[in-house]
């Protein structure tokens, strides 16, 4: 990943979260994807979560832009800690991308494959370190 994606990533989560349906229409998304996420789910406090999820786009790519004591990887560690304790199965990353870029599809007037390819490379280190708790490497 280069640092033009992460700034066109930013950008682009940015003009996301400009539009208030963002959120919920990737929740959607993700909810209806199976029965086990849709679980995961049962009595969660939306409000939290949709600022959960705003928060943890930016620190994922904060999280790539620093070194090892950089506190956003630090965070990426509670995180991840979190969705263990949760038992979140990795395989549940794949669909969270996947229902993530439907959403940033719909939502970012200016997306594109190439823009695309910025949100997976920019989010692939967060998402290796949730799925395996090893040490964040970017």
């Amino acid at each position: 990943m280069t640092e033009s994606q992460v700034d066109q990533f930013q950008s682009s989560v940015k003009r996301c979260l400009d539009d208030k349906d963002f959120i919920k229409d990737f929740y959607d998304r993700f909810i209806a994807s199976s029965d086990e996420i849709r679980e995961k789910f049962r009595g969660t406090d939306f409000e939290r979560q949709y600022r959960a999820l705003a928060d943890s786009l930016y620190v994922m790519a904060l999280a790539v832009r620093g070194g090892p004591q950089n506190l956003a990887r630090r965070e990426m560690k509670g995180l991840s800690q979190r969705h263990k304790d949760m038992e979140i199965s990795p395989s549940m990353y794949d669909v969270w991308l996947e229902c993530l870029l439907q959403a940033a599809r719909v939502h970012d007037p200016l997306f594109s494959d190439e823009l695309e390819e910025a949100w997976r490379q920019t989010l692939a280190p967060g998402i290796a370190h949730m799925r395996t708790g090893v040490p964040f490497q970017a």
